[in-house]
């Protein structure tokens, strides 16, 4: 009992960055549902069905027993369901009323994953991937756009109400009862009660060692994670067993539409990751997809990776069309003034952010090259980057044989060697020949590095992507074409009403959003300006005059 109150406590220092913060068809027609909603599905070539396997397609992470999930009631005394709409609105996951594959009516990107130990509740890409926006009462959905949830909120109080259902007599008693069905008994529970307190303690083990207080100071709040930061902690430092690789995660990132991504040559905000297959491996690892990396050496980099879904998952994207701006319910685009914007866009920005083809690579294969920009002339905040850059890791058991790592290597190289390890056991686990594991790697060699650098991608239906920089740091499009020092420094997120205007959320304050302060460390809306004076450190282009601007967001739109 004394553990899991523990664990409790600990949880509540987990979440404290992420606490409560206070249908077209592909030919254009209008889906209506059976909850009180109707959703726009803007044409971007996809269909329900395509959509729905997006949205359901597990790909190995396990979060909680799923009978539990659906059991846990809400925290405090009262007994709704955990999973109840308010929760689901509050941290802005977006309802799916298609029951397809779908009969509790998990929320886009919530999946039953099936294992040979049993069923658990899991994440699919579609979470972070899958955007909603709203305007004057009409609700459009963004496949493969930036989602504006507060995921880990969301699980934060899950694992505060199964903590509460832990202590609490009434609420055990009651979530037992349905989760073990006809194998209710006084041992059948306290086994339970066992099994609660140790998926707790895995959970949030580090924080009980008091190690965890600390890693993440800066608020993620709505849209927003430091992938890399949570995810090496999960895999360089838990799973390989060393505290020491655990490292402070404070450059919140939001999360990046996926139309065009699979055709690029390299991916991630800091162009780190060149493989389709090496980057999605990461993903399902850093929502917690099981990974062992020590122990038994047999046993090393056995996962629940599902590296067949994963493929098809990104074959699905490859269909993906970026969204096109739906006149019919944000207003007419000016033709006039867009031409205008067309002009300037071409002579100041299209250098930077339209794609050519790269070289053929050793497969043969040609990939829309990602321009790359240093630091110091983007000029934005460098946290994501250079925490990557100066991470290191020891490799534990992984540098001994069989693996024979060397016992310090970069992130970089560490996240290299795991995530192809884990792919070439599944490969040989399923008998896949080496034909068809480089068309499941994308035809690209799995190379990882760490350069101190953004990217520049292309505009393709940058208007329904807000809010923009990496980091989520300026609010509308509108802003990111003035210099920095006439920017927003503290708006609120989490309000999905659309601002067509400025192309971008409304930002007011309102009762449950999250205030985005752009002086904390990891949110800086510095660079990417245009002013007058040398270019670089920040400085980009001209200073436009306002005209320009509203022409520039006038074009951006149309893209």
């Amino acid at each position: 009992m004394v553990k899991i109150k523990i664990a409790v406590i600990a949880l509540f220092a987990l979440f404290a960055t992420a606490h409560p913060i206070r249908t077209k068809d592909r030919n254009g027609s209008v889906e209506s549902t059976p909850a009180r909603e109707t959703v726009t599905f803007l044409d971007q070539g996809w269909s329900t069905e395509d959509r729905q396997m997006f949205y359901r397609t597990p790909q190995g992470t396990r979060v909680i027993p799923y009978k539990w999930f659906l059991a846990l009631e809400r925290r405090g005394l009262s007994r709704q369901p955990f999973l109840a709409n308010e929760i689901v609105e509050r941290y802005r996951l977006i309802p799916d009323t298609n029951n397809t594959n779908n009969p509790e009516r998990l929320p886009v990107g919530l999946v039953k994953e099936v294992a040979p130990d049993g069923e658990f509740i899991g994440v699919t890409c579609a979470a972070c991937h899958t955007g909603q926006i709203t305007f004057n009462g009409a609700k459009m959905r963004i496949d493969g756009g930036p989602a504006m949830h507060s995921i880990n909120g969301f699980f934060g109080e899950m694992f505060e109400a199964l903590g509460a259902t832990a202590v609490n007599p009434l609420k055990f008693r009651r979530f037992a009862k349905t989760v073990l069905g006809e194998r209710d008994s006084l041992g059948e529970r306290g086994r339970l009660k066992l099994q609660m307190a140790a998926a707790l303690k895995t959970t949030f083990a580090v924080i009980i060692k008091g190690e965890l207080k600390h890693l993440y100071p800066t608020e993620e709040g709505f849209g927003r994670l430091d992938a890399l930061g949570r995810g090496g902690n999960l895999v360089l430092a838990r799973a390989i067993g060393d505290d020491r690789n655990f490292a402070v995660a404070n450059a919140p990132v939001g999360f990046p539409h996926l139309w065009g991504t699979p055709f690029f040559d390299w991916v991630q905000y800091n162009g780190s990751i060149q493989q389709p297959m090496a980057r999605n491996i990461g993903e399902a690892l850093g929502v917690n997809a099981p990974v062992i990396l020590k122990g038994n050496p047999a046993s090393l980099f056995q996962s629940a990776v599902n590296v067949q879904n994963l493929y098809l998952l990104e074959e699905q994207v490859k269909k993906l069309r970026p969204p096109r701006w739906p006149e019919e319910i944000l207003g007419r685009i000016n033709k006039g003034k867009a031409g205008r914007g067309e002009a300037l866009y071409s002579q100041h920005c299209a250098a930077c952010h339209e794609s050519r083809l790269a070289a053929p690579n050793e497969f043969g294969k040609q990939f829309l090259r990602i321009n790359m920009f240093p630091l110091e002339v983007i000029g934005t905040d460098p946290t994501d980057a250079a925490n990557f850059n100066k991470r290191v890791a020891r490799t534990g058991q992984l540098a001994l044989p069989p693996v024979g790592l060397p016992p310090t290597v970069t992130a970089a190289s560490a996240l290299e060697a795991v995530s192809s390890r884990i792919a070439e056991r599944k490969y040989d686990e399923l008998h896949i020949p080496p034909e068809k594991q480089n068309e499941m790697n994308g035809f690209r060699a799995n190379r990882i590095r760490a350069p101190l650098a953004y990217r520049a991608r292309n505009m393709d239906g940058i208007w329904a992507t807000a809010p923009y920089l990496h980091n989520n740091s300026v609010p509308n499009l509108y802003q990111l074409l003035m210099p920095a020092d006439r920017r927003d420094t503290k708006f609120y997120v989490g309000n999905l009403e659309f601002d067509p205007g400025v192309v971008g959320f409304k930002t007011a304050k309102f009762t449950g959003g999250f205030e985005f302060l752009t002086s904390i460390a990891g949110n800086s809306n510095a660079g990417h300006e245009f002013r007058d004076g040398p270019r670089g450190k920040g400085v980009i282009g001209p200073l436009f005059t306002d005209e320009e601007r509203w022409a520039i967001v006038e074009f951006l739109k149309s893209k």
